[in-house]
């Protein structure tokens, strides 16, 4: 980063901190206040709920009583008014209750009188997916339900929220009696009506926030009862914890059980979250203000630092930029009295004694015979001493500044990177050998040995090394491999290549759990050929056949010659029939006659031996004596092959 980029973020941690801390404080002071009058408004719209649904039910259970504590519902439960249904329960006075069914049982439980007037069924609210099939089937539902209820509980002057069949309804029951309730009780008064789509709407419309019904659940431990100021009310109601939906909503739950305290219905309330939006738009407009007072000042602060500090500072950069080697006896030009200006005198010191030391160390480095370079730590070329460039036939600045890759091979370049990584890691010298590329695109092999350069502080900075030319050192080595490893009448790979080959592509084939076949030629009546014509005739012979069977498969360096007129081929991750149809195309090729020295030979011919890993053998002595033990079958008969038999060989053996 530059200085002026330096001084110009100077003021920005503080700033940043600064609103950092002022963000914090009003999360957690303003914020959390707004949050709580927020979570204060959903609890009242709960309460709110609840004192709509109590006042509801005591306005039902008001109407039950009155018909239930008096004396004709109790003569009539005696047997007497028979047209005290008619009269007091059509479907009139039950519009103008706002009852949707009302029923008279007596102490047995029995229907005495009823008279119901629900909803269409396509109008009644269904909740959690379930619907019942017929008015009949919801009624007989809700008389099980009172039953229940009956058993399990008291039912004198009590109303409650349940659910049937998915059906939410608000029900009140009372027990019959004269109008002075000193008589034995005669039965019971149940009355209610459906939470339908519009009696849920002008619920709905009475509270600030979306109201939700849903199937109940059990209640959690978190939740706590929701207590009420009128008598007779809703039993049981539960409220859960405030859920903060996201940063606009927030929800609350009220769970409603019957009176034996069974989970019924649930409602949800979801409220926006309104003074927590206020705040946070609040908070907003004031650290936007704060930012801008902020950057006011940042930008004040630039301006005096640009004007007395920054300007001289790029003045003395651009002029020591522009010293390099070809710029001797260049100084910086301020002159200034401050800290600035002494500065700039003890750096035109220190350039004075580098260039002493630069022109001392480029003698001492022109006159060595090894090449000697440095490079940055991209692997960039920095430095390159006469000899160096002598030895690739560059000039100077066809390497400067220049990568080191491109005077190596890919696969090298990448090699190379590897070992610069490894001697970083390890900070220990490291050697290096491989091909590079010379001014006239010739390559040659040279060997260097570098080490890292590090700054007065102790950083790592780049690397130095010398180069040694060992092209003729590489060369004779690789003769003497190619001696070691190759015949030298054939130029196939001789009896110690073999044997390594087949033992590294045994590994492979072992690890990829593939297949390997090898094949195992001998050369029919060559003995002859040597008798008859002699052994030079034999030799060009052999070296016919060597090419016939480089030409013949699809990788030569797998076909080797052990000596006399016995080769191999090794055809790894190769299935079966692949060996047997190679075998079939070398008797077919090498039958064929050759001319020699104007004599023609046509009666020698291979018999080949086949054996396959891992069928026959595991290792390679066993696989070797295996494919050796089915060239000798095959030379029973002569220009044939077989495949190994553990009992008897010639079962897949071929005359050809």
């Amino acid at each position: 980063m530059t200085l002026r980029k330096r001084l110009f973020w100077l003021f920005a941690p503080l700033l940043v901190v600064a609103l950092g801390v002022a963000y914090g404080l009003s999360q957690s002071l303003i914020l959390s206040r707004f949050d709580r009058q927020d979570q204060i408004l959903l609890d009242a719209e709960a309460e709110r709920l609840r004192a709509l649904l109590d006042h509801e039910l005591k306005r039902n259970l008001d109407l039950v009583q009155s018909y239930a504590k008096w004396d004709d519902s109790y003569e009539f439960m005696h047997g007497q008014h028979p047209d005290f249904q008619r009269r007091n329960m059509d479907p009139e006075a039950l519009r103008q209750l706002n009852f949707d069914f009302m029923i008279y049982l007596d102490l047995k439980g029995e229907v005495h009188a009823e008279q119901w007037l629900p909803p269409d069924l396509p109008d009644l609210l269904a909740i959690g997916g379930r619907r019942p099939s017929s008015q009949e089937s919801l009624r007989r539902s809700i008389l099980d339900e009172i039953q229940h209820l009956r058993t399990h509980s008291n039912l004198d002057r009590h109303g409650q929220l349940l659910l049937v069949e998915g059906v939410p309804l608000i029900l009140a029951t009372g027990m019959i009696n004269t109008n002075q309730n000193n008589q034995p009780d005669a039965g019971m008064l149940v009355a209610g009506h459906f939470l339908d789509g519009e009696r849920l709407e002008s619920l709905q419309g009475q509270l600030e926030g979306a109201l939700r019904l849903l199937p109940s659940g059990g209640p959690e431990d978190a939740w706590r009862f929701l207590p009420t100021t009128i008598s007779n009310a809703l039993t049981d109601i539960r409220i859960s914890p405030r859920r903060v939906l996201d940063s606009q909503h927030q929800q609350v739950s009220l769970l409603f059980s019957n009176s034996s305290g069974a989970p019924q219905l649930l409602m949800e309330i979801t409220t926006e979250r309104a003074m927590h939006q206020e705040g946070r738009k609040a908070i907003a407009l004031f650290l936007g203000q704060a930012s801008a007072a902020g950057l006011v000042a940042w930008l004040l602060i630039y301006l005096g630092l640009e004007h007395w500090i920054l300007r001289r500072v790029l003045r003395m950069k651009h002029e020591i930029t522009s010293i390099g080697p070809d710029s001797a006896n260049l100084r910086l030009s301020d002159g200034g009295h401050d800290e600035l200006g002494q500065l700039a005198g003890d750096i035109n010191h220190m350039l004075e004694r580098l260039e002493q030391s630069e022109t001392r160390d480029r003698e001492i480095l022109d006159a060595i015979q090894d090449g000697y370079f440095e490079l940055d730590a991209r692997g960039q070329i920095l430095t390159v001493n006469r000899a160096l460039c002598q030895m690739l036939g560059y000039c100077p600045d066809d390497l400067l500044q220049h990568s080191f890759e491109d005077v190596l091979a890919s696969e090298d370049a990448q090699r190379a990177r590897e070992l610069f990584s490894q001697a970083l890691e390890r900070g220990e010298n490291t050697r290096f050998a491989a091909p590079l590329k010379r001014r006239d695109d010739s390559w040659g092999y040279y060997e260097t040995r570098f080490s890292l350069i590090h700054d007065a502080h102790g950083h790592f900075t780049g690397y130095r090394g010398i180069l040694r030319d060992i092209t003729d050192q590489v060369a004779y080595q690789n003769q003497l491999l190619d001696m070691a490893y190759r015949d030298p009448l054939t130029g196939l790979g001789n009896r110690k290549a073999f044997v390594e080959q087949l033992r590294l592509l045994l590994d492979q084939s072992r690890h990829q759990q593939t297949q390997l076949s090898l094949l195992y030629m001998d050369l029919d009546r060559f003995k002859e050929v040597n008798d008859r014509f002699g052994h030079d005739v034999g030799d060009s012979l052999l070296q016919g056949i060597a090419e016939r069977l480089r030409s013949s498969v699809r990788k030569p360096d797998r076909v080797y010659r052990l000596g006399g007129d016995e080769f191999t081929l090794i055809l790894p991750d190769s299935r079966n029939d692949a060996a047997l149809r190679l075998s079939t195309r070398l008797l077919a090729e090498l039958r064929k006659p050759l001319e020699i020295d104007g004599q023609q030979i046509d009666f020698v011919t291979p018999s080949i031996g086949i054996a396959y890993f891992p069928d026959h053998a595991d290792n390679p002595e066993s696989l070797v004596k295996a494919a050796d033990s089915a060239m000798y079958q095959a030379k029973q008969e002569r220009n044939r092959f077989c495949v190994y038999q553990a009992d008897t060989l010639s079962s897949t053996s071929q005359n050809r």
